[in-house]
């Protein structure tokens, strides 16, 4: 049996018709579903000069970044956004790792290690430390910053 001309053209509008209404409203599920899959996973920022990690709330847990010398450095963050852990790295200073703001380790650009203690305001309380010749020294600071005692 021959389907007539006229209405084998109406049949194939009517058919192309039905396929683009639901064409377009897949589409729009896809991409809807697409979009939500998209807003649920945390944000993550690349820069030149600062990577990012966040948490699923958005809060910054890490950063590796370059300091305003252009020196790379890493930071750690606690769940309240406190500065925990920094690792830094500067051809002035050397290597330098800072745990919770009071213990400090150095290793300068003559190979030259420091471990230093502060107290709760920040100051330099003790300093151990070996020389270029290899002669260890700890010394002992008051609460004004000033040379207490020095051994040996």
């Amino acid at each position: 049996m021959q389907i007539p001309m006229m209405k084998r053209e109406w049949l194939y509008a009517a058919l192309a018709l039905a396929g683009g209404m639901l064409g377009g409203f897949a589409s729009g599920k896809l991409s809807s579903t697409a979009a939500a899959t998209v807003a649920q996973t945390p944000q993550r920022t690349i820069a030149a000069q600062d990577i990012l990690l966040v948490d699923a709330k958005g809060n910054t847990r890490g950063a590796f970044r370059l300091n305003k010398d252009g020196d790379p450095g890493l930071a750690l963050y606690d769940h309240d956004g406190k500065l925990r852990t920094t690792l830094q790295m500067s051809n002035d200073d050397g290597l330098g790792f800072k745990l919770s703001q009071r213990i400090s380790l150095t290793i300068n650009a003559d190979a030259i290690p420091a471990l230093r203690l502060f107290d709760s305001q920040g100051h330099p309380r003790a300093l151990l430390g070996v020389d270029p010749d290899g002669e260890a020294a700890l010394d002992f600071y008051s609460q004004q910053a000033k040379l207490l005692r020095e051994l040996p």
